[in-house]
């Protein structure tokens, strides 16, 4: 059914049109991805075609040949779902994340909740969804507008933890700076090209006094009034910018995570000048959505750690939850005595994967539900911890009936 109607809508809004044009992005090794996305269209700048990310031109430049995603072979690895078809992205984020027809990643951007009267049902029964996509270890990107707030999004809102709002100006003259607050991250970090550097602070969010990294938009579109949710649970800021308008401490980008939750949020806002945005495929705005796709997708908990000066880490199992097996990928920064190990909720050691010396580069691993003696354990909550000489990590996952 989503094949059929994703099919209909391409030849409606033009999905396979003219691809983006530039070079490849460049991506780490990732396994095959299922990426959903909704969207809508807004242009209060009166932009033309050729200059507005609209519906369709996401999915086009994840679909095109140098996107640098390792898709998931089926015709519907990549849907787009318009705003006012909720109810089919709803369906589409139902499916179990351990059945092959699941999605990794929801890519949100839209500015609105569908028209009509059975809008406010309709975007509840998204809302709900998304909640139980994220705790199952599904990722979100809040891509551009989707941050912004409009009448019926407050519940969305509270899920991807900042909320844009008031008046958007357009600069043509100075854009704005794209600040990278979160150095070594692997969003701000993979690939993306910085060519200045600027002292920025931001105390009440947590961003120290110090010389930052940064790129320019322009023409860009500013967001004076996005502010952090008190509601919101594990901030982590990733972008920021400068600009004097309602201050001069803005937020661009951020990471969202709740205890309830095996998976993560990422938000990023730049402009919605589409040359820009999504054109350039190896320049840093797509590169930073593909970064944050990967990401949000494998649980990276920061830089993707393939060399020298990398951190050890260990990606989000997928499935997850799961039934029969769980696979997962770690990477270790230099040669060393790698042990990975499952525990249940108590602490409780039950099942070596990984004991002994690994070189530097990425690596993985498997658990089939059973203790180190071949008995099965029960449906539950367990952890999987991965541990060198120098630090640790661990992440929560879910065996099912």
């Amino acid at each position: 059914m989503i094949v059929r109607w994703m099919t209909a809508w391409a030849v409606v809004i033009g999905i396979a049109a003219v691809a983006p044009s530039g070079e490849a992005a460049t991506l780490p090794p990732h396994g095959p991805l299922r990426i959903l996305v909704v969207s809508d269209q807004v242009n209060p700048h009166g932009l033309s075609n050729a200059q507005l990310t609209q519906p369709g031109d996401i999915s086009a430049a994840l679909l095109a040949p140098g996107s640098g995603l390792n898709l998931d072979a089926s015709p519907d690895a990549v849907i787009e779902i318009a705003t006012d078809d909720l109810a089919t992205a709803t369906s589409a984020l139902s499916v179990p994340i351990d059945d092959p027809a699941a999605y990794d990643v929801l890519v949100y951007f839209a500015h609105r909740i569908p028209f009509g009267a059975n809008g406010p049902t309709l975007q509840s029964n998204f809302v709900a969804a998304v909640n139980a996509f994220l705790v199952a270890g599904g990722g979100m990107i809040s891509f551009h507008h989707g941050s912004y707030l409009s009448s019926g999004k407050e519940a969305i809102q509270d899920i991807i933890g900042g909320t844009a709002s008031g008046a958007v100006p357009w600069d043509t003259v100075d854009g704005q700076n794209v600040i990278d607050v979160a150095p070594g991250h692997f969003i701000t970090t993979n690939e993306v090209e910085y060519p200045g550097s600027v002292v920025y602070a931001d105390l009440p969010r947590g961003i120290p006094s110090s010389t930052y990294a940064f790129f320019n938009n322009t023409p860009d579109e500013r967001y004076p009034n996005f502010a952090i949710n008190p509601s919101a649970g594990d901030i982590e800021l990733l972008f920021a910018s400068n600009y004097s308008q309602a201050g001069t401490t803005h937020v661009l980008g951020f990471t969202h995570r709740r205890p309830a939750w095996a998976g993560v949020v990422v938000a990023y806002q730049p402009g919605e000048y589409q040359p820009n945005a999504l054109d350039d495929l190896d320049g840093n705005n797509f590169q930073i959505l593909a970064n944050a796709i990967v990401y949000a997708a494998t649980g990276a908990t920061t830089s993707v750690g393939e060399g020298p000066g990398g951190e050890l880490t260990l990606a989000q199992n997928r499935p997850n939850p799961f039934r029969a097996a769980t696979n997962f990928e770690f990477a270790v920064p230099e040669p060393d005595v790698v042990d990975v190990a499952v525990f249940d909720v108590t602490g409780a050691h039950l099942r070596t994967l990984v004991h002994g010396r690994r070189a530097a580069g990425r690596h993985q691993a498997g658990w089939d539900g059973r203790r180190d003696d071949g008995r099965a354990v029960a449906p539950g909550i367990y952890f999987c911890r991965i541990s060198s000489s120098t630090s640790s990590s661990t992440r929560r996952m879910v065996l099912t009936n």
